[in-house]
């Protein structure tokens, strides 16, 4: 029992600084954006799929299903190579797949929880793969000063990528709800 609030309270920890180093990825970026147009919506779409990786974790943590904690850690470690900035990232989800791994150990998994899980990885991936993929240069000015980006991130590319999460999400709350042998 001492175990599994151990687990529990350092999962809330992994997902607390994945939280709070997503705002500290929209803060860079957005700062970085010299006026480029749309950086919120870019800055926020490009954190998303990490807060959201952390949040789905939290779910699955406080209905005891591990590999979601598991399948967030390994969605959060493919889409943090966007950036030198995002690699801190990598520190919780590795712990957030350690966590997993050991709570995994002690539960029973169903070939849908399995499934479910790799729904989840592949849809935060998939997120970040749908803001990248594209390169679509634009160019804007700014007071005198004409500039120019080769990649942006557009709004429907921003659309795409939270359709994936609202997948992950939605597929995360209807299989870790607690199963009727749990009740």
């Amino acid at each position: 029992m001492r175990d599994e609030a151990f687990l529990r309270r350092w999962v809330r920890v992994a997902c607390g600084v994945t939280i709070v180093y997503s705002l500290v990825i929209v803060i860079i970026r957005y700062t970085a954006s010299e006026g480029e147009p749309g950086s919120l919506r870019i800055s926020l779409s490009l954190a998303a799929p990490f807060a959201v990786a952390a949040v789905v974790a939290l779910i699955a943590q406080s209905a005891n299903r591990g590999h979601f904690v598991m399948a967030a850690g390994a969605g959060i470690i493919p889409a943090a190579m966007i950036s030198v900035v995002a690699w801190p990232l990598w520190i919780p989800a590795v712990a957030l797949l350690f966590f997993g791994w050991y709570q995994l150990s002690t539960t029973r998994v169903l070939i849908r929880d399995f499934f479910a899980g790799a729904v989840v990885t592949a849809g935060i991936v998939m997120a970040m793969v749908a803001l990248l993929y594209f390169r679509d240069p634009i160019e804007w000015q700014d007071g005198t000063v004409e500039q120019y980006s080769n990649n942006t991130i557009t709004a429907s590319e921003s659309l795409i990528s939270a359709s994936f999460l609202g997948l992950v999400v939605i597929v995360a709350l209807a299989t870790a709800r607690p199963r009727a042998s749990e009740i």
